[in-house]
């Protein structure tokens, strides 16, 4: 996982992929306030190449300082596409406005990928981000062969 230029968290991003519900603000991803011009991202590798279908932005326990509104975006590394490749990812969900201390849920429509930017403007906390689908043909396949690998 990798996550905005500027490291100014007060938690861990990776928090946002934690297992279960977030049960205080510590738990989720907070962003210092930004002094200069910008917004605050991470990264996220998915399991497998696969389509999103439903995306949730959770800011629960976030009240005042959840961010103003949130964008997502995907890239597909299978093509060769680099993830510094501004060109190379695809808006799955153009910015929305995000309420505090609330599960937001979000019905996308993206092309195969194999990452997923998490945007958030300007900063703010996230509590857990989830993104839902199945894994391509070519995914489930290499998924199995990382299972039979490990067996």
């Amino acid at each position: 996982m990798a996550a905005g230029s500027d490291r100014n968290d007060f938690s861990a991003p990776r928090n946002v992929i934690s297992p279960g519900l977030s049960r205080v603000m510590g738990e989720g991803w907070e962003t210092r306030r930004r002094r200069r011009p910008g917004h605050e991202w991470l990264v996220i590798r998915l399991a497998g190449h696969g389509v999103i279908n439903l995306a949730e932005i959770d800011t629960s326990w976030y009240r005042g300082n959840q961010p103003e509104s949130a964008s997502l975006q995907t890239l597909d590394a299978t093509t060769g596409a680099s993830l510094t490749d501004k060109s190379a990812w695809s808006e799955l969900l153009p910015p929305v406005r995000l309420l505090p201390d609330t599960p937001h849920r979000f019905r996308v429509t993206g092309q195969p990928a194999t990452h997923v930017r998490l945007n958030i403007f300007p900063d703010g906390g996230v509590a857990r981000l989830r993104l839902y689908g199945s894994l391509t043909d070519d995914g489930l396949a290499a998924a199995r062969r990382r299972w039979e690998e490990t067996a």
